[in-house]
């Protein structure tokens, strides 16, 4: 089974529900290494090593012989031939940081792409005072084709705060002095099954930008009016709530 195969095969389970054989419960020892979740697979499913197709199950704190869960996200190992799929209760949420954080005590060996059904991103609303108004920078992003503000996906063990400095850091190129008072979250769904949160804080920029252009095509500043025009709907709210902040 090629690469393209493999990732076809364990995406086409996101969002499904499957019952799970376990055969790794929690505190179960393989080669020194103790299970903190419940490792077991699907039966009959083949993954791309020939063997049947491996599973973490996170949100269940006690030993289990066998579930039935939801797949919330999958492990794609580009230096291995084989992944693995992501499940939890119904209800239960995990995003792409708190998967890796618990998959980490195994997949800490290999390079590894996680797939979630829940994505969290944390950056800021950038502004500028001129003359008697506030500016807002809106940045049209490469990939979404759409702008936002500067943002990006969290990594495990990264705080809110650390992943909006770095991510403000990779796209504008400036240290941004973040005020952690000002603090909201937008949530929006970006295909049938995917949702994303992003959490966003606020901070003052009046230097140059230097700004990614890989990721970046163009970047406006804007009044709250024009801002509001060029940013998806979802962003509103958190501009009303940013200018009020700003002119309290």
């Amino acid at each position: 089974m090629n690469e393209k195969e493999r990732k076809k095969l364990i995406n086409s389970y996101i969002g499904r529900t499957v019952d799970i054989k376990i055969d790794r419960p929690i505190g179960y020892i393989h080669h020194g290494n103790t299970y903190p979740v419940n490792y077991g697979y699907i039966p009959g499913v083949i993954g791309g090593d020939g063997e049947e197709l491996d599973v973490y199950l996170l949100g269940v704190d006690k030993p289990v012989s066998e579930y039935r869960a939801k797949i919330i996200g999958a492990v794609h190992r580009i230096d291995d031939n084989e992944d693995k799929l992501v499940a939890a209760p119904e209800g239960a949420i995990f995003d792409q940081a708190q998967i890796a954080e618990q998959v980490a005590f195994q997949e800490r060996y290999f390079t590894t792409s996680i797939e979630a059904l829940h994505h969290r991103s944390c950056g800021a609303v950038i502004y500028r005072r001129r003359g008697d108004g506030i500016e807002y920078l809106c940045l049209f992003q490469r990939r979404s084709e759409r702008y936002s503000f500067p943002k990006g996906h969290a990594e495990a063990y990264e705080t809110e705060l650390e992943t909006a400095e770095r991510e403000i850091k990779e796209e504008i190129g400036i240290c941004a002095e973040l005020d952690s008072l000002f603090r909201e979250k937008v949530h929006y769904s970006f295909n049938e099954i995917k949702r994303k949160t992003v959490v966003l804080f606020l901070a003052e920029y009046n230097g140059e930008l230097n700004v990614d252009s890989g990721e970046i095509s163009e970047y406006v500043w804007a009044d709250i009016e024009k801002a509001k025009e060029l940013l998806p709907e979802w962003y509103e709210a958190v501009l009303e709530k940013a200018d009020q902040y700003i002119n309290r």
